[in-house]
Formats: structure tokens, C-alpha cells, sequence
């Protein structure tokens, strides 16, 4: 059974950026690739701190997707990081066609996920992220519930050989999961809590509010 810390807030962005300037340290194959958003999506950390494993492509979406999918075929393990309303639904024809079909290793971001971004406006809101990603073919998609869960995904992610689409969401949320002792498994359901009236199930950042609930 999970150690629930709903007092504690942690912001995913911040652990994103984090965390793959750390995996960047570790692993040569990696390079991220930013669309003009590294301050707001955190990728601002690699450029700061590895640049030589960074990359600007400016507000050209489908050209960051192409590429990725390039860099991926010359052994890179491409990282693209953006707002999900952008790296989903602005490339997903790059995605389709050059990414997920033939199963390359590249690793996609979408940062500002859902509505929790409410003040950017609908341009920046995506709630058809999952279903888009979850139709592709050889796609893995991952919606973590905390900063702690984002972190294990990450590391499963550079390890999988093949395109993983991870949603994040920008503003602190709380803490599920005890850093300790959590460990990710694809695929595999979390009980959090024992009942007997009702059964609730959730992904992503509802977790915590079904939690509560």
C-alpha cells in the first residue's frame, strides 16, 4: 500500500528538468530538443548546464518531430519537450509517420498538459493528448501522478527502446508516493487504498483527487 504525503507539493515540471539534465550526465545518446518553451518547460536546465546536448528549434513543431525521428535513426536517444497542444497535435503526422511506425527511440514530452494551465487560454489546453498517443502504433504512453512517479517513468524511458510519450503537468501537485520506496512498473495498477462501496480509478494528476475523494 502506497504512504500517501497529500500535504506535500512538488511541481512535475521542475523534476523534469531536473531529472533529464541528470539522465543527460549519464547517457551521451541524449539530446533535447526545445521549441522555443525551455524556460517554462524547465528543459532551460540543459541548456544551461549541458548545452552540448541541447538543442533549439525554434516555433517549428513538425520540424522538431522530423528531426527527432533523424537523430533517433543515428543512434540519439532524442528527447522533445513542448506543450502537449503543441507536440501532439501540431506533429502528429511527423509522429505517425516517422516516430511511432517504425518504433524509433525517441522520447516526447508534453508539458502543460490538460486544463491546469487555465490563464494560457484554449490554444494551450490539450485534453486529447492520451487518446491521440494511445492510438499510434507501438506507442507507450504515461501519465504520471507525482513528481516521484515522473522521475521513475523517466528512468524506465531511457532504458525502453522505443517512442514514450510521458504527460506533465506544470504547477506543484501532491506527493503520492514515498521516494524510498516506490518502484514503476509498465502496465501495472496501484491500489492506493482498500474499500468496499465503490471503486475509483484514475492516471495522472486526477490521482490525487480521487485520492481525496
Amino acid at each position: 500500500m502506497a504512504e500517501l504525503k497529500l500535504a506535500q507539493q512538488i511541481s512535475m515540471r521542475d523534476v523534469f528538468g531536473e531529472k533529464l539534465l541528470a539522465l543527460s550526465r549519464q547517457d551521451q545518446r541524449i539530446v533535447a530538443l526545445d521549441g522555443d518553451l525551455a524556460n517554462s518547460t524547465k528543459l532551460d536546465k540543459i541548456a544551461e548546464n549541458n548545452p552540448e546536448q541541447f538543442l533549439q528549434m525554434g516555433i517549428a513543431e513538425q520540424n522538431m518531430l522530423g528531426v527527432a525521428a533523424g537523430l533517433a535513426t543515428v543512434g540519439y536517444q532524442p528527447w522533445v519537450c513542448s506543450f502537449a497542444a503543441f507536440v501532439v497535435k501540431r506533429a502528429l503526422d511527423q509522429i505517425t509517420v516517422s516516430i511511432a511506425q517504425p518504433k524509433l527511440n525517441v522520447k516526447m514530452v508534453g508539458a502543460y498538459s490538460g486544463l491546469l494551465n487555465g490563464c494560457t487560454g484554449k490554444s494551450h489546453q490539450s485534453l486529447e493528448d492520451i487518446a491521440i498517443m494511445r492510438s499510434l502504433a507501438n506507442m507507450i504512453v504515461l501519465a504520471p501522478a507525482d513528481a516521484v512517479e515522473l522521475d521513475r517513468m523517466m528512468a524506465f524511458a531511457n532504458e525502453y527502446d522505443g517512442p514514450v510519450y510521458i504527460r506533465v503537468a506544470r504547477d506543484p501537485l501532491p506527493v503520492i508516493f514515498d521516494s524510498a520506496s516506490y518502484r514503476f512498473e509498465l502496465g501495472k495498477g496501484i491500489q492506493m487504498r482498500r474499500g468496499t462501496d465503490v471503486t475509483l480509478i484514475a492516471t495522472g494528476t486526477q490521482t490525487h483527487r480521487a485520492i481525496e475523494a
